[in-house]
C-alpha cells in the first residue's frame, strides 16, 4: 500500500501533482442582502442540533490561526489594526457555521413562505451563505499574503504580470488604482476560462465575484482593514499593504493556479 503525498499551499492542495482548490465555492457569490441571523431561539436551537450531526461536522468551516501576524511588527500596519481585523474574520467563521447549520436543519423548507424570490427564510440564508463564506475565504487569502517583505514578485508570477501589464511598476499602479475604486476587495487571479491573469474589483464579499478565477493576491479595501491606522487615508494603507505583501506566497499560488485545466474545454 502506498501513501498518497499531499502538499497544502495557501488555499490550494496538491495530491500527486494534481491541483484542487480547497474552497470550490470561493467565487460563486450572489448580490448581498440584509442579514437574517436574528433568528428566533427555537430556530437557533434547531440549528445547534443540526450542527452536532455527523454530516454537519464533516463540512464544518474551521478557523485558521493568523496570530503570528501580531508579532511581525509590520511597517505601517499596527498590531491593533491586525488584531481587530482578525476578530472580524473570526466573526465570519462563526456566522458561516450558523448559516450552514440553519440550512441543514430538517425544518428549513417548512418555514413559510418556503420559496419566494422577494422574501423567504430559505432564500435569505442562501444569499447570506455566499456573503459569509466569501468573508471567510477572502480574509484567509488576505492574511495569508501579509507578513512578507514587500519588494517585487519573482519568477513566473513576475513574468506573467509583466506580460499582462507591461511591467511590475505598471501592475502596482493598476492594483493601487483599483484599490481606490472598490468598496470591498481587489482580487488578482488566474482566470481558468481564458488562461490569463486579471485584476478584479468587488464591492462586497459576494458582489461581482467571477467564477473560475483562482486568487493569487487578495487586497482588502473595506474601511475596517485600515481605519484604525489611517482613518480615511486609503492611499497610505495601500502603500503599507505593498510594503508587507508576501510575494513568495503569491508566487506559490500562481504556480499552482496556472496548472489548473484552462480554456473553453475546461468548462465542459
Amino acid at each position: 500500500m502506498t501513501t498518497e503525498k499531499r502538499e497544502v499551499i495557501g488555499n490550494y492542495e496538491v495530491a500527486e501533482g494534481k491541483l484542487t482548490t480547497r474552497r470550490e465555492v470561493l467565487l460563486m457569490g450572489a448580490l448581498a442582502a440584509g442579514s437574517v441571523l436574528s433568528a428566533a431561539a427555537p430556530v437557533l436551537a434547531a440549528a445547534d442540533a443540526a450542527a452536532k450531526t455527523p454530516a454537519a461536522a464533516a463540512g464544518e468551516i474551521k478557523e485558521k490561526d493568523f496570530s503570528a501576524l501580531l508579532s511581525k511588527k509590520m511597517d505601517g500596519l499596527s498590531s491593533n489594526q491586525i488584531e481587530q481585523h482578525l476578530k472580524l474574520y473570526k466573526g465570519y467563521v462563526t456566522k458561516t457555521k450558523e448559516i450552514n447549520a440553519l440550512l441543514d436543519a430538517s425544518d428549513i423548507l417548512t418555514q413559510a413562505p418556503a420559496a419566494n424570490a422577494t422574501y423567504a427564510p430559505f432564500r435569505e440564508l442562501l444569499m447570506e451563505q455566499s456573503f459569509a463564506l466569501n468573508g471567510v475565504v477572502y480574509h484567509e487569502l488576505y492574511f495569508g499574503n501579509l507578513g512578507g517583505a514587500g519588494g517585487e514578485p519573482t519568477g513566473d508570477l513576475k513574468a506573467a504580470l509583466e506580460a499582462k501589464y507591461g511591467s511590475v511598476a505598471k501592475f502596482v499602479d493598476y492594483l493601487k488604482t483599483a484599490g481606490k475604486c472598490m468598496r470591498g476587495w481587489v482580487i488578482v487571479g488566474w482566470n481558468t476560462r481564458d488562461s490569463a491573469i486579471h485584476t478584479y474589483g468587488l464591492d462586497t464579499h459576494n458582489m461581482w465575484s467571477p467564477a473560475g478565477v483562482l486568487p493569487i493576491v487578495a487586497l482588502d479595501v473595506y474601511e475596517h482593514a485600515y481605519m484604525i491606522d489611517y482613518g480615511i487615508n486609503r492611499a497610505n494603507y495601500l502603500d503599507a499593504f505593498l510594503k508587507n505583501i508576501d510575494w513568495e506566497v503569491c508566487g506559490k499560488r500562481f504556480n499552482l493556479a496556472h496548472k489548473h485545466p484552462s480554456g473553453a474545454d475546461s468548462t465542459t
